[in-house]
């Protein structure tokens, strides 16, 4: 898959673990081999419970629903205006993030466009129920069955499969859902998102690029730093000309959303690499931020490849795609994709 733009940021990824091996050896990504299918599987077929819709401000609405594994997961809503027309989207968040992230600009955008629009938190985030007695939230194949409920919620509350979307880490975990047991989809978009191969290769192009800006960053994830320091929060996740206002206003609700760690990097590696879509699967849609100092250019390309797509790099765009000063420019190349899928019920 060839890529639109080729500047690199400089700055590593590192989100949800406390060591950064330093290679020794050559920086260039190896081609992986995927498999077909997923070795492992989400478990069991199970039920989950939903809970009662409460209204959160006029237009978004709050609810939980209850996963096959007795957890209570909050979902964020906003009915399509005039009725939705086109299918349901279901939004999944990545790490120091929760549903709330979809809610500033997305929400008002797609449900604008004829889309019921849905975000899940996922275990251990936001308003969603922390395991109890755990250092980390989930496995990568607990957290896809947990979206799989939140898939089976929202085509039963819409009546028709939804658009996943996933983000960072988020998109990750979609990406483990799409190829398992996956639920009914009508498309899989992949938003800055982690690659099918993980985060490896990606910290260790970054090292390669600057260790000291890498050393830097890693102590903002390792630490917690972004949650207090603007300067951090804004070199992690949002562009230079990012109002102050903003962020510091996301940079609060991202203080508050991770009350464990997502997921555990190490046991990570025994789920990866993500195996390839199998052939007849929904379609794929890859946007990443020509800025992105998590995810770069080549990462996104990976999950591009993966997804058998050419990827959308936004310029200027950094990893906060829906939430950074040009989210309109990415909700529009989503937009496009979301049209392509079909109307509702098709």
């Amino acid at each position: 898959a060839r890529v639109a733009c080729v500047r690199m940021p400089w700055v590593p990824q590192m989100i949800g673990t406390a060591t950064v091996p330093v290679p020794t050896a050559s920086f260039a990504r190896p081609r992986r081999r995927y498999p077909d299918l997923a070795g492992a599987t989400l478990g069991p077929s199970r039920s989950c419970k939903f809970g009662i819709v409460t209204r959160a401000s006029s237009s978004t609405a709050s609810t939980t629903v209850e996963t096959g594994a007795g957890l209570k997961l909050e979902i964020l809503s906003q009915k399509a205006a005039g009725g939705a027309t086109k299918a349901p989207m279901l939004f999944v968040h990545g790490s120091y993030h929760a549903a709330w992230c979809w809610t500033v600009h997305f929400f008002d955008y797609f449900s604008a466009r004829g889309h019921d629009c849905y975000a899940v938190s996922l275990r251990g985030q936001g308003g969603s129920d922390v395991p109890s007695g755990v250092a980390v939230a989930g496995t990568l194949e607990e957290h896809a069955a947990d979206v799989k409920d939140a898939c089976a919620f929202v085509s039963k509350a819409s009546g028709a499969p939804p658009i996943l979307v996933g983000h960072s880490f988020g998109g990750l975990v979609c990406q483990r859902l799409f190829t398992g047991e996956s639920p009914p989809l009508s498309g899989l978009a992949l938003l800055a998102s982690v690659p099918p191969s993980g985060n490896g290769e990606m910290v260790k192009r970054f090292i390669k690029r600057s260790f000291i800006a890498s050393m830097k960053i890693t102590y903002a994830f390792i630490a917690g730093a972004f949650k207090t320091n603007e300067k951090l929060c804004r070199e992690c996740f949002f562009s230079d000309d990012l109002p102050d206002a903003e962020l510091k206003t996301h940079m609060g609700s991202i203080a508050t959303s991770c009350h464990v760690r997502l997921l555990d990097l190490k046991a990570l590696n025994d789920s990866l690499p993500i195996p390839r879509p199998i052939p007849g699967s929904p379609p794929v849609c890859v946007i990443g931020g020509e800025n992105d100092f998590v995810v770069d250019v080549e990462g996104v390309a990976e999950c591009a490849e993966w997804g058998g797509v050419d990827p959308v790099v936004l310029p200027r765009s950094a990893h906060d795609l829906m939430l950074d000063t040009r989210w309109e420019a990415c909700a529009q190349a989503l937009a496009k994709f979301a049209t392509r899928v079909g109307r509702k019920g098709e």
